[in-house]
């Protein structure tokens, strides 16, 4: 990884710890459990938005092609594409659903 990377990734996570910080400290037992909920479904939110934008736009390319074949290839590839991102988004919000039921944290 290059230095400039490494150091964005470092100052993400610093930010993150700091924002957390306060709520593991003064919280109560489950309030770590509802922000990390309330942090993943704002995710799958804000994605499933992008995603309804994407489809827009790639079936709004693939409406207007006028007969331009590599317009249809680019519209083609950002359906792909977002179906498979959301695809991801949505799995990785079902298991981490579904793992937030298994070892729930007993409040304190």
């Amino acid at each position: 990884m290059k230095k400039m990377e490494i150091k964005n990734r470092l100052i993400s996570f610093l930010f993150v710890v700091t924002l957390l910080t306060p709520v593991i400290v003064f919280g109560e037992g489950n309030a770590v459990t509802k922000t990390i909920d309330e942090i993943r479904e704002w995710i799958v939110l804000v994605s499933t938005g992008l995603a309804i934008l994407m489809y827009t736009v790639s079936g709004f390319l693939w409406m207007s092609d006028a007969g331009n074949a590599e317009r249809v290839k680019m519209a083609r590839s950002i359906m792909v594409s977002t179906t498979i991102g959301l695809i991801i988004i949505l799995m990785a919000a079902a298991i981490s659903s579904i793992v937030g039921d298994i070892v729930q944290v007993p409040a304190s």
